[in-house]
């Protein structure tokens, strides 16, 4: 088919008719738009851009046409075989003339663009919801000479943003380059629109600084690069106006701060962003929680970095606390819990210090229990709560829940100390719970990523109270193998202990025969005095804990055992002279560890009464459940089972926290 006949062809099925509709039309709405754009306040370029998508329509209009009119004809023309109309003809010439209006439709938008847009377009508009924009700080100071005082505060703080990664910058720099480029397409500039409109920063720094009584003082502040809202003011700085940096500097830290806790209001509870420094010297004193030297040193230099750094405090107060240095503990405490100038959130955590080191567990719990709440998911807070749940309390049916709020198949447990202390609290709570089997599914094969002798204990009191005892002469065999006398000493008397609970007497004599028996690496005296004490030969524990004594003659222990030894040895007399030495043994911050021993003792003398007495004492200030107090304690066993220990001393705390 040649052109004359595809033109005739489209005449007869009406296809210049029907593009004419769409020229005629746009024409039409164009005229109209032209005339009431202005009047409707709509941009200056809206006739352009209606223009461009007429522009684009017009090729699918035309295959439009093909597509729901021509096509049609086609079939029918197809359907009748005397016609001798070629249809492949007109098709090919069809579309070819689609696609050559399709490339001059492609030119005119292409030509539209760049005589339109093509200036703006070179602003390359930067999405950078992630970025920072650092403006000059401004010279409200009359004084030309320290506009340089502004620009050296903006590099200063673009500096250490860069150097420390916190985000990626937009310099005043860039912004004047990019101010001066609109400024001269569209005169004046508005600097904020300039921002939101090209740069769209996630976050805009900017401040100003003045002269007062011979002071420099710096003022900054960040906002939302969208809303322009202010999100945080920072306090005023000065120092000397010959030295500028050092306001600089100050702010700069503080600047550095506030990005690292931004948003993270469970891990930091600062009412105002902590020094960078200071916040990196914390992270370095957690990575090194099992090193007491260099985890205080690194706290030590937080808090000197920043002195109005919060956490560091904390964290210094929990330490000698978990190191049983109970008087340093709290004296930092009284230090740090100015309530004239702490948060809430702060006042909360001091008061639990507060109670936890006057040996109020109840209210203790209650304190804690509002910072978990707002911190479940923080692994310190957590196990914490956890320890606080157990061993303050005595709530082991709490453990379940604040335990499975952390996942912890993802972490590296050889590099995770509180993972572990969480696997021996769930472990310790499971057993009270009589999950017996749960335990030992869950701790075997952590006990051989996690080599610490602690986390052994509720394992071995599962294996006991579950009458596996094969099993666990297995489990101490193969560890017995690779560990330290002294470590299988302490677990063989531990063994022993919960056997002795079970009334297992003739296997845990085993056990503490293995230490006095053995011949090579002598035991220590103080496993040696154990060993003898459980297993009821009062002559030799009386002999060894007297050594003991006179070597430590304030350890409660030794004291108590020494009394007891006596006492079975027939020596009642000096029984009474030695436990009378324990009421002299009082001092702060024993939470009850005295009227502990009295009870140990009254019980073992047969004096039941005497023993709740001093027992409900001892709860009552504070001493806590462990794997070897209480319930767990051998010179308990005789009222362990009674509605007056149980009632009285094993829900004394629970009973306040209902």
């Amino acid at each position: 088919m040649n052109l004359k006949g595809f033109v005739q062809e489209c005449h007869k099925k009406k296809v210049f008719k029907m593009l004419s509709i769409y020229i005629v039309s746009s024409w039409v709405i164009l005229q109209v738009l032209a005339l009431v754009a202005s009047p409707l306040g709509l941009p200056e370029k809206t006739v352009t851009y209606l223009i461009i998508l007429l522009l684009i329509g017009f090729p699918i209009y035309i295959y439009y046409v093909w597509k729901f009119r021509l096509l049609r004809y086609e079939i029918q023309q197809t359907e009748d075989p005397t016609t001798p109309y070629n249809k492949s003809a007109f098709q090919k010439m069809y579309f070819s003339s689609l696609f050559f209006i399709g490339i001059l439709s492609g030119i005119a938008i292409t030509f539209i663009i760049k005589n339109n847009f093509g200036k703006d377009f070179s602003l390359d508009k930067i999405n950078s919801n992630d970025k920072i924009a650092v403006l000059e700080f401004t010279n409200n100071t009359n004084d030309e000479e320290l506009d340089i005082i502004g620009k050296i505060t903006a590099n200063w703080i673009i500096h250490g943003i860069t150097e420390k990664e916190v985000g990626q910058v937009i310099s005043p720099k860039l912004v004047n380059d990019y101010a001066s480029v609109v400024k001269s397409q569209a005169g004046a500039v508005d600097l904020t629109n300039l921002l939101k409109n090209y740069f769209k920063p996630g976050k805009v720094i900017e401040g100003g600084f003045y002269k007062e009584k011979d002071q420099l003082l710096l003022q900054g502040s960040i906002k939302d690069g969208q809303t322009d809202k202010t999100l945080i003011s920072f306090e005023t700085i000065n120092c000397d106006p010959n030295s500028p940096i050092d306001c600089v500097e100050v702010l700069k830290q503080k600047i550095l701060g506030y990005f690292v806790v931004e948003g993270d209001t469970v891990k930091y509870y600062e009412k105002t962003p902590p020094k960078f420094d200071a916040l990196i010297f914390n992270q370095n004193a957690l990575e090194n929680l099992n090193n007491d030297e260099v985890f205080l040193d690194y706290i030590n230099k937080a808090i000197k970095s920043d002195p109005n750094f919060f956490e560091p405090k904390i964290h210094k107060i929990a330490h000698y606390y978990n190191n049983g240095q109970y008087k340093i503990a709290d004296s930092l405490r009284l230090l740090a819990d100015d309530k004239s100038n702490l948060s809430k959130r702060q006042q909360n955590i001091m008061l639990f210090y507060e109670a936890i080191l006057n040996g109020k567990n109840d209210k203790a719990y209650r304190a804690h229990k509002n910072e978990y709440k707002k911190a479940y998911k923080d692994l310190s807070t957590n196990m914490s709560n956890m320890t606080i749940a157990l061993q303050l309390v005595n709530r082991p049916e709490d453990i379940e829940t604040i335990y499975e709020e952390i996942d912890m198949e993802d972490m590296v447990l050889e590099n995770c100390q509180r993972c572990g202390f969480r696997y021996y609290l769930k472990g310790l709570a499971d057993v009270e719970l009589e999950n017996y089997n749960d335990v030992i599914k869950t701790l075997v094969p952590i006990t051989n990523i996690i080599e610490t002798n602690y986390l052994k204990r509720p394992l071995i009191s599962a294996y006991v109270k579950s009458n596996k005892l094969i099993e666990l002469e297995n489990y101490l065999a193969d560890y017995n193998l690779t560990a330290d006398t002294e470590d299988i000493d302490y677990l063989s008397v531990f063994t022993g202990i919960q056997l002795i609970n079970a009334n297992q007497i003739e296997e845990a004599n085993k056990y503490f025969n293995k230490i006095i028996t053995r011949n090579n690496n002598p035991p220590t005296k103080a496993n040696l005095a154990k060993a003898y004490y459980f297993k009821g030969d009062y002559i030799n524990s009386q002999n060894h804990y007297k050594t003991l004594f006179d070597t430590e003659p304030d350890n409660i222990e030794y004291l108590v055992n020494l009394a007891n030894s006596y006492f079975k040895n027939g020596n009642f007399e000096e029984a009474k002279t030695t436990i009378e030495k324990l009421d002299n043994l009082r001092t702060n911050y024993q939470f009850g560890a005295i009227d502990y021993g009295w009870a140990q003792y009254y019980n073992s003398i047969g004096d039941k009464d005497k023993a709740l007495e001093f027992l409900l004492k001892a709860v009552s200030q504070g001493y806590n459940f462990t794997p070897s107090t209480f319930q767990n304690d051998p010179h308990f066993k005789t009222i362990k089972d009674s509605p007056e220990f149980n009632n009285r001393i094993m829900n004394y705390w629970k009973n306040k926290t209902l």
